[in-house]
């Protein structure tokens, strides 16, 4: 699988298992928040890299 792929699932897996254990424990904590955020940026690497290979 190409690396920009396997980029955004890991975002998007970090993402949904940060809101599935913050769902439930009940409360959001910063280390969640820190997953998510992780989350989010290892899917942008994962676009600007595809956008990289575009070119």
């Amino acid at each position: 699988m190409e690396q920009w792929k396997m980029s955004v699932i890991t975002g998007v897996a970090l993402i949904i298992l940060a809101l599935l254990f913050s769902f439930v424990k009940g409360s959001i904590s910063i280390w969640m928040g820190i997953v998510i955020v992780l989350g989010v940026i290892d899917i942008i690497i994962g676009i600007l890299r595809k956008k990289k290979e575009g070119i």
